[in-house]
């Protein structure tokens, strides 16, 4: 069973793999004979937690590299536009205050 998981993680690829095809591919192996029923509701049940867990972790990836790109482009973030629109208001009272 585990040189099949092995085959199955490299061969597929977790993320693109939905709960359906995890399952359906379980189900044609135990179908062949290649895997108990057990153990495929065991490989499905691993597969799906494995591909949750690498879900999260590209999440967290994908978000750091936006942030790490947004810094290196000088783009400016939500505490910027609001410490501006604080700065525009507080110039806009003094303006109106001083005409």
């Amino acid at each position: 069973m585990d040189t099949l998981k092995e085959a199955l993680h490299l061969g597929l690829g977790l993320l693109v793999l939905t709960k359906e095809n995890v399952e359906k591919i379980a189900k044609e192996l135990v179908k062949k004979g290649k895997l108990e029923t057990k153990e495929g509701e065991e490989l499905i049940k691993e597969l799906i937690k494995k591909g949750k867990v690498q879900e999260k972790e590209i999440e967290a990836q994908t978000s750091k590299a936006v942030a790490k790109a947004l810094v290196k482009l000088n783009i400016a973030n939500k505490d910027d536009i609001r410490r501006l629109e604080n700065e525009i208001k507080q110039l806009k009272a003094q303006m109106k205050n001083g005409a």
